[in-house]
């Protein structure tokens, strides 16, 4: 289901939180609004980048395991989304957006994405 190496993620988070790093924050950051998170609104984007850099430092340093990551962005993409019919869908539900944001994650180039642009 997961295709993303550990070995990539892991190089990428390296990278990251090195001295002179920015952090994991900002490039996933990058990737929720890549995915289309800032039409939440709550919590923003660089907020819940936060959260998420803690679930991807454990990962990392402690489980090494990506598809418990992936289960851990999903819970929390879920758990901090907008309610839809006042009733939440499975975890499983939001593997595929999780699964976008942690490969974006690791592809980030730095760049944010760009609104499309309006006709109205």
């Amino acid at each position: 289901m997961n295709s993303l190496s550990f070995t990539r993620l892991r190089q990428r988070y390296t990278d990251d939180t090195t001295l002179g790093g920015a952090g994991a924050a900002p490039a996933l950051a990058r990737a929720l609004e890549f995915i289309g998170w800032r039409a939440v609104r709550e919590p923003t984007p660089e907020e819940l980048a936060g959260h998420l850099a803690l679930l991807l430092d454990h990962c990392v340093h402690e489980h090494r395991d990506v598809m418990a990551l992936t289960e851990g962005v999903a819970m929390a993409l879920r758990d901090t989304g907008p309610l839809l019919d006042g009733g939440l869908p499975p975890v499983a539900a939001y593997y595929p957006a999780a699964e976008a944001l942690l490969r974006r994650y690791v592809a980030d180039d730095g760049v944010a994405p760009q609104a499309a642009p309006s006709f109205l």
